[in-house]
């Protein structure tokens, strides 16, 4: 039965040996290593635009705003269904706009590219605060690796926090006066990326290095506050006097001050980062655990930020992994520290850090640790039986595809597992970086048309097209926002409704999550269903009067 799936790891294991015992990083100079290694992640990011629609969530929802302030002109106050959209601020969607003038609305690298430039930027500037080795860390993390692919601000936001956190390192640490005031610009930037997280974070950062020194060094505070106060508002008092007090309230109690302390959504307990960490971090959890016992006491700038992070965050009601994403440029700072210091890269630290060698060979185990799991996790796909999944889904692991994919992870990582014990700790640090990413690779090449097929709402759409019913006669309620490439346009029409408008409109066809029909049983009665639809792993109805 698996006779098929053994002979392909066997082959990509041949493969991938003779290539790996021609290959000898210390053969190479490190810089030329790490340039070749972060220009290829750089290319890896731009395989996925190519094949895939914006998928279910975020992405829709965002789709749909550009969409309506291309359509409405409602620039300055962007819209969702007509309604002025208040969870996140403008910038994002600024570039957006300004990429679909060239690009089309219906062009996903629109809407990808800035989460791309901000990937590439965020390289550059780990490679200038900790050098190459802490770049490839961080743009290895699968975390930062994938939103760079999405439509959303994620790595946008991450990089302006660790640019003005890296400000005002230099600030406390080097003296540099420029640094405190370019903080807050970043920081207030930041804020219009993505919300006020960002100075949140930049002010427990500060108040803990207060603690720290006792006493912080003499410098421009009030320019550098005016800075991350007045860039946020120079758009947010106007948007309050267009918006009106509706507005205001929508952003400040309920988006701001509900998130933070009484969430309606995304809850979770106070620990919720702290268990997911390490998915969060991989494939570098093991590793940032080891650098974190080795640094805590020599490396206490990027200590504090990783605590301001985990306190700030945990401390709000609603929460997400991908918040931790700002967790991972001080981690990544932090194992390059400690593998420069152990592989003679900074000889200056050698007198700071204790037992060397020791440290070189936990932080090497916990990158096969994380090398292992990616080995298992191929193994384990081969051995599934569809048996396992509920719903349509199984069918996916029948398809030589998917096999494929499993062979392929379990080669790469059994291969790499090998040889990370026999390597230096710069190449198992190579290894664990590079395993996950060229796993995530093949799904971008071989599989992405799948996952753009289960994800996005293409199949929504296509069973909307089979109705063959005008667009004003269909409402979609707790639906997603339609988005794909060749999306007719007349189906732009369509209305998104609520239970009111659905009592008054009497539509022809209504789409509903099947979670939430119960909530307008009453808009159903006199309708049959005709079709359903599934869409991340969520079943969505069609009823037709």
């Amino acid at each position: 039965m698996y006779a098929a799936g053994f002979d392909e790891i066997a082959g990509a294991i041949r493969a991938i040996h003779s290539c790996s015992a021609a290959y000898n990083p210390r053969r190479m100079p490190r810089a030329r290593i790490y340039t070749i290694a972060l220009g290829l992640l750089v290319l890896s990011t731009w395989i996925t635009p190519l094949q895939r629609d914006l998928f279910v969530g975020d992405e829709t929802k965002y789709g749909q705003v550009v969409r309506e302030m291309r359509s409405t002109g409602a620039w300055f106050l962007p819209t969702l269904n007509g309604v002025p959209f208040t969870h996140k601020p403008p910038v994002h969607f600024w570039l957006i706009d300004l990429l679909t003038i060239p690009l089309g609305v219906r062009s996903t690298w629109a809407f990808v590219i800035p989460s791309l430039a901000a990937f590439a930027f965020l390289l550059w500037l780990m490679w200038r605060i900790g050098g190459p080795m802490a770049a490839f860390i961080c743009g290895t993390a699968l975390m930062v690796w994938a939103s760079a692919q999405t439509a959303r601000m994620d790595v946008s936001f991450t990089a302006l926090i660790a640019l003005g956190l890296w400000q005002l390192r230099r600030f406390l640490e080097e003296g540099h006066r420029r640094g405190l005031v370019l903080c807050g610009v970043s920081l207030g930037i930041a804020t219009l990326i993505k919300g006020p997280m960002a100075p949140v974070i930049g002010l427990v950062v500060l108040l803990i290095q207060l603690a720290r020194r006792r006493r912080l060094p003499p410098g421009d505070y009030l320019r550098a506050a005016f800075a991350m106060i007045a860039i946020p508002l120079a758009w947010f008092v106007p948007a309050i006097l267009l918006g009106g007090q509706a507005y205001a309230r929508e952003v400040v109690v309920k988006q701001t001050v509900g998130r933070a302390i009484a969430s309606w959504v995304h809850n979770a307990p106070p620990w919720f980062y702290v268990a997911h960490m390490p998915a969060a971090l991989f494939p570098w959890f093991f590793a940032a655990v080891v650098a974190v016992i080795a640094l805590w006491r020599v490396r206490p700038f990027s200590i504090d930020w990783i605590a301001a992070i985990l306190l700030t965050y945990s401390a709000m009601s609603s929460k997400l992994d991908v918040y931790m994403m700002a967790l991972i440029p001080p981690v990544a700072l932090l194992i390059a520290d400690l593998a420069g210091a152990c592989d003679g890269q900074k000889p200056g630290q050698t007198s700071i850090i204790q037992n060397l060698p020791a440290q070189a060979r936990r932080m090497r185990i916990a990158n096969s640790l994380s090398i292992g799991i990616v080995a298992l996790v191929g193994v384990a796909g081969l051995f599934a039986s569809p048996d396992w999944i509920r719903g349509p889904e199984r069918e996916l692991l029948t398809r030589g595809s998917v096999k494929l994919f499993f062979a392929w992870t379990a080669a790469i990582g059994i291969v790499a597992l090998i040889a990370s014990f026999r390597t230096s700790l710069r190449g198992s640090i190579l290894l664990a970086g590079a395993v996950p990413v060229l796993m995530m690779v093949f799904v971008a090449v071989a599989l992405m048309p799948t996952v753009s097929s289960l994800s996005s709402t293409r199949p929504l759409v296509d069973q909307l097209q089979r109705e063959d019913v005008a667009p004003s006669e269909i409402a979609l309620y707790a639906a997603p926002y339609l988005w794909t490439r060749d999306l007719p346009p007349r189906l732009e029409k369509v209305v998104y409704a609520d239970p009111d408008t659905l009592r008054r409109s009497k539509p022809l066809v209504i789409v509903t999550a099947r979670a939430h029909a119960s909530e307008i049983a009453f808009a159903l009665a006199g309708y049959r269903k005709t079709a359903q639809v599934r869409m991340i792993g969520k079943w969505f109805d069609v009823y037709r009067r």
